[in-house]
């Protein structure tokens, strides 16, 4: 068999493959299409980032001439610091306070939007510092920290070499000032550059919030242990009603300290006092006056002389009677013996020899009081002034507050500084009435001071012929001291 060579295969392939191409272009030419031009395709132009204008500032950071990126770059590396702890220290306690734990957040992006139209005008732009934090968050946290280190006042009693002399003494408490230090954290936190320490300061802590009875008691039963006979003492505190007391319901002699009830005995009879009845009653109080105080005793119902001062001192002792004051008499006026019993012939009462609660004082037979029961006399007189208790209740038609006040006024007018007074400050509001006798010195009345206000009753009997003044008066201010010092303790160095 022929064999074709394969070169003249592959010729014979292109020659019929030329000859079916030639076959089809042999159709008439048809006219050639025009083409739309190709798209163009426009080449972005960079816009500018717009630049801050000379003179620029943000949270303080000159920003002139920046970029909005690259300021923003350097408010986050200045304001970096901010993010950082901050450490609280006061003596040797310390607390951290995070950034985490109050929410601190530096806005910078909000900074820059703020300026952003001062720069689209190519003004200056001035933007403040933004750094915020949660302020109850970090309150929480202060006080929690305060409460921890925080110390209470501490009370003591200061002695001299005179057993009598004690008083009340307070070192103060500690605290941190809340509002201070929060708003001086405040500041350091908005201070990105400034030392992230904070040292407070300490503020006193204040005095004890209210005297301690448990401790006045014990003070009292130890200074009447130096007395050289019987101390009768009574505390009322006329806020809370708070007592203490020592010998409160033993009898002793009335003494002067009684006309405190002919003055109640008399507003209480008499609507108006006339300028004679003034007269006495200042001489009564002021100068503890006894003929004064028989003439007021008279008028109280309506008469004159010693035999009608004798009717109005019984009706005095009725009405103390009706007050619930079982030992609080007087049954007959002042200096009035010899003319009532020797030459009128009177029949005078007299208590029972020994009366009350022991320990018991050889007390006048018809003056006679108790320290707790002529302190209600003062308490129901400072009440009225109120326009309360008892004394309104049983004389409406001529107990008033104002003339409760009155009565009031009046003993604050006492000039006896020897005994009571003798113990506390000079500008104290004192409204009280001392009395003596040959055995016994006492003094009774409301304090009103800075720490509170309450009445005492001091009595002080010694079984002698003659208590002097400089013997028993400094030790009735030295009660009123020690008393007055639990309500308004001396503050200790610290």
């Amino acid at each position: 068999m022929q064999h074709w060579p394969r070169i003249a295969i592959i010729s014979i392939i292109c020659a019929i493959s030329l000859s079916a191409c030639s076959t089809a272009t042999s159709q008439p030419e048809a006219a050639p299409a025009v083409s739309a031009p190709p798209p163009t395709t426009a080449t972005p132009v960079p816009i500018a980032e717009p630049a801050m204008a000379p003179d620029s500032f943000v949270a303080g950071v000159d920003v002139s001439g920046m970029t909005y990126s690259a300021a923003a770059e350097a408010l986050r590396s200045t304001l970096a610091p901010a993010e950082r702890p901050l450490e609280i220290s006061i003596d040797d306690h310390t607390w951290i306070v995070r950034p985490a734990d109050i929410n601190l957040e530096i806005p910078v992006d909000a900074m820059l939007a703020a300026a952003e139209t001062q720069a689209e005008r190519g003004e200056p732009v001035r933007t403040p510092l933004d750094i915020r934090f949660d302020e109850p968050a970090l309150r929480a946290q202060l006080d929690s920290f305060a409460q921890e280190i925080a110390t209470s006042p501490t009370t003591a009693i200061i002695t001299s070499t005179d057993v009598f002399s004690r008083s009340f003494a307070y070192t103060p408490g500690r605290a941190i000032d809340i509002d201070d230090a929060i708003e001086r954290i405040g500041e350091r936190l908005r201070s990105p550059q400034a030392a992230r320490r904070i040292t407070l300061k300490w503020r006193e802590n204040g005095a004890p919030a209210a005297p301690d009875f448990a401790q006045i008691q014990a003070q009292v039963e130890a200074m009447a242990e130096e007395w050289d006979g019987v101390v009768g003492f009574y505390l009322y505190d006329l806020a809370s009603g708070q007592t203490a007391a020592l010998n409160e319901n033993t009898v002793f002699s009335g003494a002067s300290v009684m006309k405190v009830a002919i003055m109640l005995q008399t507003y209480a009879n008499l609507k108006m006092l006339d300028e004679d009845q003034e007269i006495w009653l200042r001489k009564m109080i002021v100068d503890s006056d006894n003929l004064a105080a028989n003439k007021l005793l008279a008028a109280s119902i309506g008469g004159r002389g010693t035999e009608d001062a004798l009717v109005g001192v019984l009706a005095m002792s009725d009405m103390l009677a009706e007050l619930g004051l079982e030992h609080t008499y007087q049954y007959m006026p002042y200096e009035a013996y010899d003319y009532l019993v020797e030459v009128q012939g009177y029949s005078i009462n007299q208590g029972p020899k020994q009366e009350g609660e022991p320990p018991y004082t050889e007390a006048d037979p018809v003056l006679r009081t108790t320290p707790a029961e002529m302190s209600r006399v003062f308490l129901l007189i400072d009440q009225c002034s109120k326009g309360e208790g008892e004394l309104i209740a049983m004389y409406p038609d001529t107990l008033s507050a104002d003339r409760c006040q009155e009565i009031l006024d009046w003993l604050a007018q006492n000039d006896d500084a020897s005994r009571m007074c003798s113990g506390l400050p000079e500008d104290v509001l004192v409204e009280h009435k001392s009395g003596w006798i040959e055995d016994m010195q006492a003094d009774v009345g409301i304090v009103r001071s800075p720490g509170g206000d309450f009445i005492v009753a001091i009595y002080m009997y010694q079984k002698t012929d003659w208590l002097k003044d400089a013997v028993a008066g400094p030790v009735i201010g030295s009660f009123a001291r020690m008393t007055y010092t639990a309500y308004n303790p001396i503050q200790l160095n610290k």
